[in-house]
Protein backbone atom coordinates (compact mmCIF):
# COMPACT_ATOMS: atom_id res chain seq x y z
CA UNK A 1 0.00 0.00 0.00
CA UNK A 2 1.20 3.29 -0.76
CA UNK A 3 2.12 5.33 2.12
CA UNK A 4 -0.19 8.28 3.22
CA UNK A 5 2.06 11.68 2.71
CA UNK A 6 0.95 14.88 4.96
CA UNK A 7 2.26 18.36 4.41
CA UNK A 8 4.03 19.42 7.25
CA UNK A 9 4.41 22.87 8.00
CA UNK A 10 8.13 24.61 7.95
CA UNK A 11 9.76 25.74 10.93
CA UNK A 12 11.24 28.66 9.51
CA UNK A 13 9.24 32.04 10.78
CA UNK A 14 9.96 34.08 7.29
CA UNK A 15 6.62 34.43 6.37
CA UNK A 16 7.99 34.64 2.44
CA UNK A 17 9.90 30.94 3.12
CA UNK A 18 7.09 29.37 4.62
CA UNK A 19 5.05 30.67 1.43
CA UNK A 20 7.73 29.33 -0.80
CA UNK A 21 7.27 25.89 1.01
CA UNK A 22 3.26 26.06 0.52
CA UNK A 23 3.86 26.80 -3.30
CA UNK A 24 6.31 24.42 -3.86
CA UNK A 25 4.24 21.73 -1.65
CA UNK A 26 0.95 22.42 -3.72
CA UNK A 27 3.05 22.26 -7.22
CA UNK A 28 4.58 19.09 -6.40
CA UNK A 29 1.10 17.24 -5.37
CA UNK A 30 -0.11 18.54 -8.82
CA UNK A 31 2.56 16.98 -10.76
CA UNK A 32 2.49 13.76 -8.55
CA UNK A 33 -1.31 13.60 -9.01
CA UNK A 34 -1.14 14.14 -12.63
CA UNK A 35 1.99 11.17 -13.31
CA UNK A 36 -0.48 8.85 -11.25
CA UNK A 37 -3.99 9.94 -13.35
CA UNK A 38 -2.02 8.77 -16.66
CA UNK A 39 -0.26 5.72 -15.16
CA UNK A 40 -3.48 4.62 -13.36
CA UNK A 41 -5.41 5.38 -17.02
CA UNK A 42 -2.99 3.36 -18.39
CA UNK A 43 -2.97 0.80 -16.23
CA UNK A 44 -6.72 0.43 -16.53
CA UNK A 45 -7.32 0.32 -20.55
CA UNK A 46 -4.77 -2.61 -19.88
CA UNK A 47 -6.24 -4.50 -17.76
CA UNK A 48 -10.46 -3.67 -18.52
CA UNK A 49 -9.50 -4.31 -22.25
CA UNK A 50 -8.11 -7.38 -21.66
CA UNK A 51 -11.00 -9.20 -19.66
CA UNK A 52 -13.07 -7.22 -21.95
CA UNK A 53 -11.39 -9.37 -25.01
CA UNK A 54 -11.61 -12.48 -23.24
CA UNK A 55 -15.59 -11.95 -21.98
CA UNK A 56 -16.62 -11.27 -25.77
CA UNK A 57 -14.55 -13.71 -27.55
CA UNK A 58 -15.18 -16.59 -25.19
CA UNK A 59 -19.12 -15.35 -25.00
CA UNK A 60 -18.66 -15.47 -20.99
CA UNK A 61 -21.33 -12.88 -20.42
CA UNK A 62 -23.61 -15.91 -21.44
CA UNK A 63 -22.23 -17.44 -17.65
CA UNK A 64 -23.80 -14.48 -16.47
CA UNK A 65 -27.68 -15.28 -17.90
CA UNK A 66 -27.15 -12.48 -20.10
CA UNK A 67 -28.31 -12.45 -24.24
CA UNK A 68 -25.36 -9.96 -25.36
CA UNK A 69 -22.35 -8.31 -24.59
CA UNK A 70 -23.97 -5.25 -24.89
CA UNK A 71 -26.41 -6.09 -21.96
CA UNK A 72 -23.62 -7.73 -19.55
CA UNK A 73 -21.55 -4.50 -19.74
CA UNK A 74 -24.33 -2.39 -19.28
CA UNK A 75 -25.27 -4.43 -15.78
CA UNK A 76 -22.07 -4.92 -15.11
CA UNK A 77 -20.68 -1.40 -14.89
CA UNK A 78 -22.87 0.33 -17.20
CA UNK A 79 -20.30 0.52 -19.88
CA UNK A 80 -21.76 -0.04 -23.77
CA UNK A 81 -20.45 -2.87 -26.15
CA UNK A 82 -19.60 -0.09 -28.75
CA UNK A 83 -17.03 1.55 -25.54
CA UNK A 84 -16.01 -2.10 -24.58
CA UNK A 85 -15.13 -3.10 -28.47
CA UNK A 86 -12.88 0.79 -28.36
CA UNK A 87 -11.15 -0.51 -26.00
CA UNK A 88 -10.56 -3.25 -27.03
CA UNK A 89 -9.22 -2.43 -30.29
CA UNK A 90 -6.93 0.66 -28.57
CA UNK A 91 -5.28 -1.97 -25.86
CA UNK A 92 -2.47 -3.24 -28.38
CA UNK A 93 -1.82 0.58 -28.76
CA UNK A 94 -1.54 1.47 -25.23
CA UNK A 95 0.49 -1.81 -24.34
CA UNK A 96 2.90 -0.61 -27.30
CA UNK A 97 3.03 3.11 -26.08
CA UNK A 98 3.24 2.43 -22.39
CA UNK A 99 6.99 1.84 -22.23
CA UNK A 100 7.75 5.31 -23.98
CA UNK A 101 4.94 7.62 -22.41
CA UNK A 102 3.21 8.22 -19.26
CA UNK A 103 0.66 10.61 -20.89
CA UNK A 104 -3.31 9.70 -20.25
CA UNK A 105 -4.52 8.11 -23.95
CA UNK A 106 -7.91 8.12 -25.32
CA UNK A 107 -9.07 6.06 -28.14
CA UNK A 108 -10.04 8.27 -30.34
CA UNK A 109 -6.66 10.07 -30.95
CA UNK A 110 -5.12 7.29 -30.90
CA UNK A 111 -7.33 5.10 -33.90
CA UNK A 112 -5.04 5.64 -36.87
CA UNK A 113 -2.13 3.73 -34.97
CA UNK A 114 -4.72 0.54 -34.58
CA UNK A 115 -3.88 -0.62 -38.02
CA UNK A 116 -0.32 0.71 -38.36
CA UNK A 117 -0.12 -1.69 -35.04
CA UNK A 118 -1.86 -4.79 -36.40
CA UNK A 119 0.04 -4.53 -39.67
CA UNK A 120 3.46 -3.36 -38.65
CA UNK A 121 3.45 -4.15 -35.00
CA UNK A 122 4.07 -2.12 -31.64
CA UNK A 123 7.51 -0.62 -33.15
CA UNK A 124 5.78 1.13 -35.86
CA UNK A 125 3.67 2.43 -33.56
CA UNK A 126 6.17 3.94 -31.51
CA UNK A 127 7.79 5.34 -34.29
CA UNK A 128 4.18 7.16 -35.42
CA UNK A 129 3.66 8.47 -31.83
CA UNK A 130 7.30 9.83 -31.76
CA UNK A 131 7.28 11.46 -35.16
CA UNK A 132 3.73 13.32 -34.09
CA UNK A 133 5.33 14.52 -30.88
CA UNK A 134 8.15 16.05 -32.54
CA UNK A 135 5.89 17.65 -34.70
CA UNK A 136 3.63 18.78 -31.81
CA UNK A 137 1.02 16.98 -32.91
CA UNK A 138 -0.29 14.29 -30.91
CA UNK A 139 -3.66 14.08 -32.20
CA UNK A 140 -5.27 11.45 -34.47
CA UNK A 141 -5.00 14.20 -37.54
CA UNK A 142 -0.76 13.90 -36.13
CA UNK A 143 -1.08 10.26 -35.98
CA UNK A 144 -2.25 9.96 -39.24
CA UNK A 145 0.34 12.36 -40.65
CA UNK A 146 3.18 10.77 -39.05
CA UNK A 147 2.01 7.07 -40.41
CA UNK A 148 1.82 8.34 -43.89
CA UNK A 149 4.93 10.04 -43.82
CA UNK A 150 6.67 7.31 -42.56
CA UNK A 151 5.42 4.99 -44.85
CA UNK A 152 2.71 2.91 -42.81
CA UNK A 153 -0.92 2.51 -44.47
CA UNK A 154 -3.93 2.96 -42.31
CA UNK A 155 -6.97 1.56 -42.37
CA UNK A 156 -9.87 3.25 -40.04
CA UNK A 157 -12.96 1.34 -39.47
CA UNK A 158 -16.17 3.02 -39.80
CA UNK A 159 -18.74 3.39 -36.79
CA UNK A 160 -21.65 2.88 -36.94
CA UNK A 161 -24.13 6.10 -34.88
CA UNK A 162 -26.87 5.78 -33.78
CA UNK A 163 -28.16 10.06 -33.78
CA UNK A 164 -31.06 11.34 -31.97
CA UNK A 165 -33.49 12.70 -34.56
CA UNK A 166 -32.97 16.73 -33.70
CA UNK A 167 -29.11 15.81 -33.82
CA UNK A 168 -29.60 14.27 -37.59
CA UNK A 169 -32.28 16.90 -38.46
CA UNK A 170 -29.69 19.85 -37.30
CA UNK A 171 -26.46 18.54 -39.13
CA UNK A 172 -28.74 18.86 -42.29
CA UNK A 173 -27.95 22.56 -42.36
CA UNK A 174 -26.65 25.31 -40.51
CA UNK A 175 -29.58 27.19 -39.95
CA UNK A 176 -30.81 24.50 -38.65
CA UNK A 177 -28.57 24.17 -36.13
CA UNK A 178 -29.00 27.58 -34.77
CA UNK A 179 -32.29 26.94 -34.62
CA UNK A 180 -31.95 24.34 -32.59
CA UNK A 181 -29.16 26.42 -30.18
CA UNK A 182 -31.76 28.80 -29.43
CA UNK A 183 -33.64 25.95 -27.85
CA UNK A 184 -31.38 23.40 -27.36
CA UNK A 185 -28.29 24.61 -26.67
CA UNK A 186 -26.87 20.70 -25.30
CA UNK A 187 -28.29 19.51 -28.24
CA UNK A 188 -27.15 21.76 -30.58
CA UNK A 189 -23.56 21.91 -28.86
CA UNK A 190 -23.94 17.76 -29.26
CA UNK A 191 -24.81 17.79 -33.18
CA UNK A 192 -21.56 20.06 -33.60
CA UNK A 193 -19.25 17.69 -32.07
CA UNK A 194 -20.71 15.01 -34.01
CA UNK A 195 -20.53 17.03 -37.23
CA UNK A 196 -16.89 17.74 -36.35
CA UNK A 197 -15.77 14.02 -35.72
CA UNK A 198 -17.71 12.73 -38.85
CA UNK A 199 -15.74 15.14 -40.65
CA UNK A 200 -12.29 14.96 -39.22
CA UNK A 201 -12.90 11.20 -40.11
CA UNK A 202 -13.88 11.42 -43.85
CA UNK A 203 -10.54 14.17 -43.99
CA UNK A 204 -8.76 11.45 -42.28
CA UNK A 205 -10.40 8.67 -44.71
CA UNK A 206 -9.41 11.06 -48.01
CA UNK A 207 -5.72 11.62 -47.20
CA UNK A 208 -5.34 8.14 -46.54
CA UNK A 209 -6.64 7.73 -50.27
CA UNK A 210 -4.91 10.44 -51.72
CA UNK A 211 -1.78 9.47 -49.74
CA UNK A 212 -2.15 5.82 -51.39
CA UNK A 213 -3.58 6.89 -54.75
CA UNK A 214 -0.44 9.31 -54.96
CA UNK A 215 2.21 7.61 -57.85
CA UNK A 216 4.94 7.14 -56.25
CA UNK A 217 8.70 9.00 -56.72
CA UNK A 218 10.77 8.31 -60.18
CA UNK A 219 14.41 7.34 -59.39
CA UNK A 220 15.29 9.54 -62.23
Amino acid sequence: MTPVVHFVAPQTDNRAERLAICQSAILEADRWAQAETERISQQYLLMVGGAYELARTEELWREGGFDSFDAWGRALHGRSADYMNKVIRIRPVVSALASITRRQLQEYPLRPLVSVQRDHGDEAVRQCWKEAERAGNLTDRGFLHAAVKLGFKVRIEAEKRRSAPVIETAKLNITALRKLAGKDPAAALAACREVRRELDEVEAELAIKTQQDRPAASDD
